[in-house]
């Protein structure tokens, strides 16, 4: 082979090598700016994650978690109690008091709970868990301030659990610390959940309220709610519904989480809403009644020294 023709063959292949790199990086900068790729460039990196978080067995099981003293009267104090308790019968309970263990409600129709200055920490699992398919009311009186906390790996995988629809009221103040292991502060399993009222401030390792499973309709008339979570601030596998209250929520920085993230959408119609989040970032749908703004800032500002 004459050495001209060498050469010209190492200059196309060094030219082939320069424009496959340019347009290797071409086409990832198009998906990172894309309205679609971009945005779920985390979802679908998390989605791959998900079999392996989902099959994890959990170091307590439902079954491994005691259903303690069955009570039935309506005014319970908690110092009363070392073991769960279990509430079986429909109708309204006021609890006070402090308490190590799990209030169990497991009732063939609905319960109220009045929480009324209670301090719940437990570190085994969920320290509200209500089992039964019937709705759990928990109310909060104006000027009480109750803390929840719960702990370890459980199949009650959130502070506040609930296989049927959950509803919050109240003026009083409820304070959630999602301790579990990928743990939620407030969540469903496959139910609704709604929020009329309340100072509520979560913190979680997992979601701060959850509506999962095959997903529930989230709805917030009211309250003061802020939320500081290390997966989605608030997360339904169905949709959100706003139209009221003070929200402000901040979503994990890890890939695939979201100040609010939602599989058929959300609504703003009322209230204020700040939503921060790193990822997945979701737009409130068009048919919402309240304006909105939505962006992403990616723009790095570095300080300069100036003498």
């Amino acid at each position: 082979m004459k050495k001209e023709t060498k050469i010209q063959l190492l200059i196309t292949f060094i030219l082939a090598i320069i424009l496959g790199i340019f347009i290797i990086i071409t086409v990832n900068k198009i998906n990172e700016n894309h309205p679609i790729r971009g945005r779920n460039k985390g979802m679908i990196e998390n989605d791959f994650k998900k079999p392996e978080e989902e099959n994890e067995e959990k170091e307590t099981t439902a079954n491994d978690i005691e259903e303690g003293e069955i009570v039935s009267q309506k005014e319970i104090n908690l110092n009363e109690y070392e073991t769960n308790i279990t509430i079986k019968d429909a109708g309204e309970y006021t609890l006070k008091g402090d308490f190590k263990h799990s209030i169990i409600i497991n009732s063939n129709s609905n319960v109220t709970l009045v929480l009324n200055n209670v301090n719940i920490q437990n570190n085994e699992t969920a320290a509200i868990a209500n089992i039964g398919e019937n709705k759990l009311i928990i109310k909060l009186p104006e000027n009480s301030e109750n803390n929840l906390s719960d702990g370890g790996s459980s199949e009650y995988d959130s502070c506040i659990y609930s296989i049927g629809e959950l509803v919050i009221e109240g003026n009083g103040t409820l304070n959630v610390q999602g301790k579990q292991s990928e743990g939620e502060g407030i969540a469903t399993e496959t139910n609704n959940i709604t929020i009329n009222g309340g100072i509520i401030n979560i913190e979680s390792n997992d979601d701060g309220i959850n509506a999962g499973g095959d997903g529930g309709l989230i709805t917030i008339n009211a309250g003061e709610i802020y939320i500081k979570a290390s997966g989605d601030g608030i997360d339904s596998n169905k949709n959100l519904i706003i139209n009221g209250g003070n929200i402000y929520t901040i979503g994990s920085t890890n890939g695939g989480n979201a100040a609010i993230d939602t599989d058929m959408g959300y609504e703003i119609n009322g209230g204020e809403v700040i939503a921060l989040g790193s990822d997945m970032m979701e737009k409130p749908e068009n048919s919402s009644k309240q304006k909105s703004i939505s962006f992403n800032i990616n723009t790095n500002i570095t300080s300069r020294n100036r003498n």
